[in-house]
């Protein structure tokens, strides 16, 4: 944590103005990666740019080590509290957090469910998914400390299998533990990132029936609020201004070929509406980088928003809840039969056939180990041939041994303890419903 310089004889406001922004920073798949990155870096860091000027900015896939450091070195003046998280086996989670108010604490909380250790053509297992948890001095005396969730959910890759629905239900359902927790222990609470998660997803169900949070964006747009059905009739600028698009928006030139179904809204700014009020929120970083580039900062849009905390002694003394027991006992339904659809159909499919091919890459193995001795006395270069042969089944007959014995195992015992807690919730909330 950097804490160069501070904010102190300056007035602060009343408002909070932050920013989120998937900046798409993955080494060697994304495009001009270091120009577009160095971009967002002078932007966000130029002192004279009133526009761009935030309380706290929470960034996501920020991966690279050199991207991190250029944005510390330029943003060091006008944010002089930084933090960038690490976790995974290769590069991190890419959070990171620029602010002008103290930040008191930190910590960071991996996802248990994050993936298939199977799709090492996936990089969400590797880089480890977490929360970066911040935790913020009081913005102005006699307000409520806030504590920013920051983090970038598992991808869905396609349709099926590989939408890693269940993934980021169980991701959805840390979070909302998490979140209950902070606003219990008297924190305002504001998640935010890149949830890959739509607007009526199960996910989003659980961030704002069972988190308790409320969607900025709804908020301050409540009088025309946008369902997913609706989206592909707009415009795509009302895509942006009315609906808050940031991701397939045809505007963006990294998207520009994406159907106008396809656009949606999967970056947001939650937050607990008995303690913040939002007052403004924008979609930002929608314009493209000056030639030679001609491109869009990102393959995804910032969302900006503007909130009030309100003082410690108008504050909830105790944890309201808006939505009835009713529609919790929905959300448990639904995510309690996500899990167990998957538990049933895709973890023994997985494997089974991973079990298979390891027992029968050891047969396999065994068998050219005798046979080699006859294949020699017909030609020698067989023997080698069949060497190679061996060494490639067998390394990938372990593989996949390791994958079943120890991945596909641990996940199917991380996913049988997120339903045994929405199991403990559920019946004791269908017993409370019962006894009322």
């Amino acid at each position: 944590m950097n804490t160069i310089g501070t904010e102190t004889g300056k007035k602060q406001k009343d408002s909070i103005r932050l920013l989120t922004f998937n900046t798409w920073g993955l080494k060697l798949v994304s495009k001009h990666r270091k120009q577009r990155l160095q971009a967002i870096a002078n932007r966000l860091g130029d002192p004279h740019d009133a526009s761009d000027d935030y309380d706290i900015v929470a960034l996501q896939e920020v991966w690279c080590e050199e991207d991190w450091q250029y944005l510390d070195h330029v943003c060091r003046a006008k944010y002089p509290f930084r933090r960038f998280f690490k976790s995974g086996i290769i590069s991190g989670p890419g959070l990171c957090v620029l602010s002008k108010i103290p930040i008191t604490e930190t910590f960071l909380y991996r996802f248990p469910i994050n993936g298939r250790s199977s799709a090492f053509f996936r990089g969400d297992w590797y880089v480890g998914k977490s929360i970066a948890v911040t935790m913020f001095q009081p913005h102005q005396e006699g307000s409520l400390p806030v504590a920013l969730l920051n983090s970038h959910m598992h991808a869905p890759y396609g349709h099926g299998d590989a939408s890693y629905s269940t993934h980021r239900a169980c991701q959805a359902w840390d979070f909302a533990k998490i979140v209950r927790m902070l606003k219990k222990a008297g924190y305002a609470v504001i998640q935010v990132g890149d949830l890959n998660s739509k607007p009526e997803s199960l996910p989003y169900k659980i961030f704002t029936i069972e988190g308790g949070l409320s969607d900025s964006w709804n908020v301050l747009h409540r009088e025309r609020v946008t369902t997913n059905q609706q989206l592909s009739q707009l415009t795509p600028e009302e895509q942006i201004s009315v609906a808050g698009v940031t991701c397939n928006s045809r505007l963006n030139t990294w998207r520009k070929e994406r159907p106008m179904t396809d656009a949606c809204r999967l970056d947001y700014a939650l937050i607990d509406a008995n303690c913040i009020t939002p007052v403004d929120a924008k979609v930002k970083f929608t314009e493209t980088l000056p030639p030679p580039l001609r491109c869009s900062f990102s393959d995804h849009f910032a969302y900006f928003a503007e909130f009030i905390v309100k003082p410690r002694e108008s504050s909830p003394s105790k944890l309201e809840e808006e939505h009835s027991l009713t529609d919790r006992v929905t959300v448990y339904k639904e995510l309690l039969a996500e899990i167990s659809h998957y538990r049933k159909h895709t973890i023994p499919v997985q494997a089974m056939w991973r079990k298979l091919h390891f027992m029968s890459s050891v047969l396999v193995v065994i068998g050219m180990h005798v046979a080699i001795v006859f294949v020699s006395n017909v030609a020698g270069w067989i023997s080698v041939l069949f060497l190679f042969a061996t060494c490639a089944i067998l390394i990938t007959g372990l593989l996949n041994g390791l994958i079943w014995s120890l991945g596909v195992r641990s996940e199917s015992r991380a996913l049988q303890e997120v339903q045994m807690e929405v199991e403990d919730t559920y019946v004791y909330i269908t017993d409370h419903l019962q006894k009322n």
